[in-house]
């Protein structure tokens, strides 16, 4: 048993002094990917793109009110460059580069809506990247419902400037109706067979407008109740009117009455309506937002545990897939073939060579990160324990590729396609869940998808990892453990 360990620790000790004795690999395999990553970090914004936008206006039917309105709905999500009828000029600046989007009004937008159509609002652009063709879709689509936002607060202020002359109307009518009882003379009742066909008028407006009857439908009732109301309203005022026409006025004082109470009903409802601020008659929600978390982190901290991973897996990677080939190409497995050791042993003693290694480097990492201000909420044992693993694991990646390689060009090749798999599948930039669930696999493949998800929750969550993470980094390191045992067993047999 002695021996056993003697000969394990002394290929320990050789792993660990092959790698102190090349400081220049060492430094490189830390600090440039860490660098690299590190001004990423700082650099990145993270915002969406700056697309400079020129706007055509239609070259009638649009006062200059309307056309400063459109202006600043348009620069609620693009950079405004130009706004005006010209559509040649734009489409050529669309062409030289100096514009990224042109933004059309159609010159029809009242007759299409009588016509029962939609106006459709024209984004041209020259893109031949396709995130950027997402975001002028998404911007362009809120885009539209800001303009839409922008003709119904148009509309609303019109229809609250008509609930208040109704308003008026009302009011005068009422007074008409109580004078009425008492009886009127042949000039008064002129007047007031006038004002009720005003009133009638605004009535027939009112209950024609969905909106109007919705917001005037404040005592409990639905829409459609209040605008049968006001249609029953219009027909006492109809009837009124003919009454006195004919000078039968004096039969119809419960009508008089009656109608009345109901223009009493009417005005206090018109009274609220036109005090209304016309953005809560168009826009009754309002977004607000809760972070239970307090507030997100900035990008540089965000991404600074699965740089760690990233980086620790590289190494992992590279260490394990020069191993086993350098000691082909020196020679040394028909050394270890007559002397008294197994494979078994070698592997063992470079898997805890190794280890130890990059515990120290991630120990290192861990302090840089402390330094520049990133935060470790979790535990300290925890996080150790989650590094010996995903570096068993990485180094079974590593290990695997060693087996497979006949020269160290092939090993470091193989190991930059690892890295790139790694940078592209595991969750590092996009989303896993974005994936094709087939290509989906590939990433739960890899230890560092589940080193990120395992990193991120102890180091800024202040969580343990959830089962998924310790099972599928224990597995991948068996996996591969078991499979390089058994070939790298049977290449040194064969040498």
């Amino acid at each position: 048993m002695f021996k056993l360990i003697i000969r394990l620790l002394s290929f320990f000790a050789k792993e660990v002094n092959e790698v102190r004795r090349q400081p220049r690999l060492v430094l490189s395999l830390i600090f440039g990917p860490f660098l690299i990553l590190l001004l990423f970090g700082a650099g990145y914004q993270g915002e969406r793109p700056l697309l400079r936008t020129a706007l055509v206006l239609p070259r009638e039917g649009l006062d200059q009110v309307q056309i400063e309105d459109l202006k600043g709905a348009v620069q609620t999500n693009f950079s405004l460059i130009s706004a005006d009828t010209n559509e040649g000029a734009a489409m050529q600046q669309l062409r030289a580069g100096t514009i990224d989007v042109v933004e059309v009004l159609p010159s029809d937008i009242n007759q299409r809506v009588l016509r029962g159509e939609q106006a459709p609002v024209e984004f041209r652009y020259n893109e031949i990247n396709p995130l950027n063709e997402q975001w002028i879709q998404y911007l362009g689509y809120a885009q539209v419902n800001e303009i839409n936002r922008t003709i119904l607060l148009q509309t609303a202020q019109g229809m609250q400037g008509q609930a208040a002359s109704t308003k008026q109307m009302l009011s005068q009518v009422g007074g008409q109706l109580d004078a009425l009882k008492s009886g009127l003379t042949a000039a008064k009742a002129a007047e007031t067979q006038q004002s009720i066909r005003q009133l009638k008028q605004a009535i027939e407006l009112l209950a024609s407008s969905p909106l109007l009857v919705s917001q005037v439908s404040n005592n409990g009732t639905d829409a459609a109740e209040t605008q049968q109301q006001l249609l029953e309203l219009r027909n006492s005022l109809d009837t009124l009117d003919q009454a006195i026409s004919n000078g039968t006025l004096d039969q119809q004082q419960a009508r008089i009455s009656e109608t009345r109470d109901r223009i009493t009903q009417l005005e206090q409802a018109t009274t609220v309506l036109s005090k209304l601020p016309p953005q809560v008659l168009i826009s009754p929600l309002q977004q607000q937002y809760q972070n239970i978390h307090g507030k997100s982190l900035d990008f540089m901290t965000f991404y600074a545990p699965s740089v760690v991973a990233l980086i620790l897996q590289h190494i992992a990677v590279t260490l394990g897939a020069l191993s086993l080939v350098r000691e082909r190409l020196l020679g040394a497995l028909e050394v270890f073939r007559v002397a008294p050791v197994s494979m078994l042993q070698v592997l063992l003693g470079k898997y805890l060579g190794y280890t130890l290694f990059i515990v120290i480097i991630s120990t290192v990492l861990v302090g840089l990160m402390l330094a520049l201000g990133i935060p470790f909420l979790g535990s300290i044992l925890l996080f150790v324990g989650l590094v010996v693993l995903f570096t068993l694991a990485s180094l079974g990646i590593g290990f695997l590729i060693s087996t497979w390689s006949k020269s160290e060009s092939q090993a470091v090749q193989l190991s930059m396609l690892v890295l790139l798999l790694s940078i592209f599948f595991s969750g590092f930039f996009l989303p896993l869940e974005n994936f094709w669930p087939p290509v989906r696999n590939v990433g739960y493949m890899l230890p560092l998808t589940h080193g990120i998800i395992g990193f991120q929750d102890i180091m800024l969550r202040g969580s343990v990892p959830g089962d998924f993470t310790w099972i599928m980094l224990g597995s991948i390191a068996a996996a591969t453990f078991v499979v390089v045992a058994l070939i790298s067993q049977w290449q040194f047999r064969r040498s």
